[in-house]
């Protein structure tokens, strides 16, 4: 009897051992569709076209503007930062005192606005804080840092981007710009010099946006020129058996050239694209799953650019990083509620597909409830566990905002509904 009673309280013991060692995981979504048939996504056309309007008022603004609208403090802010922070190179080791001094003379930051010239990106390319393409990191050994967090990486800019040039790097190889959302150096092989006349003919033309992932795009159908993201926005010239007949950027002798490429249309239509279910399931499903990308990196999003990428195509402006575009449209502080009221507030007031939920460091979509649980769609890196830990997610999801919850070394202070700080109607 009592060997049978130790036989059972063993076998009780390493079935708890066995069950205590199985993966627990986050509950991930992956479709949309069931939150388009529980809500109401619509969104006036009078209100859309004013939304359009101020989009298009900040697309061309380096434009608009005679020089750069910074500071010398402003451009030469990553100097002060990174002379006095211990970073890292690509190697994993310190980044050598000289590379980083090299660069920042190569910055020739003397110079700003000295050039004052209107440009255009030829194709996709990157905004980084200093002229070179060579990454810095914080200690790579922390959660949390090193690959794919190069704090190099300005931002991913995509091909017809408006450009004004403030100057050239000491060696010539970059140019330090305004694009629209941000500021950053760029290689002068992907600018073109852009006249008043070729300024004046894109402005001026109706625009086609992409609503498909890397799309090839072509010169007269034959040439390959460069693969193009979702929400990249080219002149419309007009229609042809099934496509779209758009200009697309090409360089010439450091100047721009216009040259015509057919896009199908099932990838693509004019802006804005009407904010209606079916346009806001094709959007969303070229987004879900997408890696998780830091500033673009690798031409992937992170939570901000996929949040910007998502609202584009229907002419509604974002800036870039998750802290400005919370201060878009009519704000609501949640930061002293409990979850609870937080998750009903959500429910009660946002707007599902039309509302930003916002906290420190991560911007998320909300989309709706499920049995009065709030869900968010959002490109998201990890979650946060005890001892500084990461349980990576890496890559555009759909989650409540418990996220990580049930994870046995769950850090509870880094749960999604405890860090929220507010919620914002951008429509509004």
């Amino acid at each position: 009897m009592i060997k049978a009673f130790f036989q059972l309280a063993l076998f009780v013991i390493l079935f708890a051992g066995c069950v205590s060692k199985e993966p627990i995981h986050p509950k991930i979504l992956t479709e949309i569709e069931p939150f388009l048939k529980e809500t109401t996504v619509n969104l006036s056309k009078e209100k859309q076209q004013k939304l359009y309007a101020d989009f298009i008022s900040h697309y061309y603004m380096p434009w608009q503007n005679k020089e750069v609208n910074a500071t010398y403090e402003d451009i030469t802010w990553a100097v002060r930062l990174y002379t006095s922070k211990k970073i890292y190179a690509e190697n994993r080791l310190p980044l050598p005192a000289d590379r980083l001094n090299r660069w920042i003379k190569n910055a020739n930051y003397k110079s700003f606005n000295s050039l004052k010239k209107y440009a255009i990106v030829v194709h996709p390319s990157n905004l980084r804080v200093f002229p070179t393409n060579r990454p810095i990191f914080y200690n790579p050994k922390l959660d949390g840092e090193g690959y794919p967090f190069d704090y190099n990486q300005n931002s991913a800019i995509k091909a017809f981007t408006p450009l004004l040039v403030s100057h050239f790097s000491l060696d010539g190889g970059w140019a330090f710009v305004q694009s629209p959302f941000a500021l950053g150096w760029i290689q002068v092989r992907d600018i073109a010099f852009i006249s008043k006349e070729q300024i004046k003919t894109i402005m001026n033309l109706p625009k086609v946006v992409l609503l498909k992932e890397y799309v090839p795009i072509y010169e007269d159908q034959q040439n390959f020129l460069f693969y193009a993201k979702m929400a990249t926005i080219f002149p419309f010239v007009g229609k042809e058996s099934g496509f779209y007949k758009v200009l697309v950027p090409q360089k010439k002798r450091n100047s721009l050239v216009l040259v015509k490429s057919l896009i199908p249309n099932e990838w693509a239509k004019l802006m804005p694209v009407d904010f209606l279910p079916e346009n806001v399931n094709c959007v969303a499903k070229e987004l879900l799953g997408e890696p998780y990308g830091w500033g673009g990196m690798v031409e992937d999003r992170d939570c901000s650019t996929m949040t910007r990428d998502f609202f584009a195509p229907f002419g509604i402006w974002l800036p870039r990083n998750s802290k400005a575009q919370a201060s878009i449209g009519e704000l609501i502080d949640l930061s002293k509620m409990s979850d609870d009221e937080k998750e009903k507030t959500i429910i009660e007031k946002g707007i599902p597909f039309q509302t930003l939920i916002y906290l420190p460091g991560h911007i998320m979509l909300y989309i709706g409830n499920i049995d009065r649980k709030v869900y968010a769609m959002h490109n998201i890196w990890g979650i946060r566990t005890q001892n500084n830990g990461r349980y990576i997610i890496g890559k555009a999801v759909i989650t409540d905002l418990h996220l990580g919850e049930n994870l046995i070394d769950s850090e509870k202070g880094a749960i999604l509904i405890k860090r929220i700080k507010s919620i914002n109607i951008i429509s509004r």
